[in-house]
């Protein structure tokens, strides 16, 4: 008979970046975009794998997949929540649910699958390519998180207003003139090789959910 435990798919985060202080935010995993070959090609999803033999508990499980996806090591994890997903087939696949707590810089960290990690609010969800299923799973975790006190900062000194700027002359166009409507595309690279890109919004008239360059008209 087969394995019927469930296995292991992802795990909440609830720790902002660096120096801030926490915000709720969680830590979401950019799959490649590999149709056919992965769950979720292309994808915002959360981090976690499936049980292998050597996997004593499911805790085991979370620990090594996070170690071999970002060479993560929490201190404290607890289970969560128990979700189904299907299969092409047909089959229904338990899921076991693990949240945990990290205060850290996901560009520091060892990605070995995938594309980028980032914080994410679950408000910012919508912007994002991510299974409905995610989106909710994180949103009714974060439902059940205290909230968030901050104590008031102080007032900052008001700045001098600015001195008004002298007004722009501009000749008029010669007659006949048609204007054209011409692309701007910023194209920005780092020593190392690697180039800025922008995940474009999924509602974008132009190369919806789609990596590319600075532009504007």
């Amino acid at each position: 008979m087969g394995d019927t435990s469930p296995q292991l798919r992802a795990i909440p985060v609830t720790f902002t970046v660096g120096k801030h202080d926490d915000r709720g935010e969680y830590l979401l995993h950019l799959r490649d975009y590999s149709p056919g070959q992965i769950w979720e090609p292309g994808m915002w999803s959360l981090l976690g794998g499936g049980r292998e033999p050597q996997d004593a508990t499911l805790e085991d499980t979370v620990r090594r997949e996070l170690a071999e996806e970002a060479d993560l090591d929490l201190a404290d994890l607890s289970p969560f929540a128990t979700e189904y997903a299907s299969h092409d087939d047909g089959t229904t696949v338990p899921i076991a649910v693990y949240a945990g707590r990290w205060n850290g810089d996901p560009r520091e960290l060892r990605l070995t699958e995938g594309v980028m990690l980032a914080w994410f609010a679950p408000d910012d969800l919508h912007r994002l390519r991510i299974a409905d299923t995610t989106s909710a799973l994180v949103r009714r975790h974060a439902a059940g998180l205290p909230p968030i006190r901050s104590g008031p900062a102080p007032a900052p000194a008001p700045a001098p207003a600015p001195a008004p700027a002298p007004a722009e002359h501009r000749p008029p166009s010669p007659h006949g003139t048609v204007p054209h409507i011409i692309g701007v595309h910023l194209y920005l690279e780092r020593p190392d090789g690697t180039v800025l890109l922008g995940l474009r919004h999924p509602d974008s008239a132009f190369a919806p959910s789609t990596w590319h360059v600075l532009a504007v008209h």
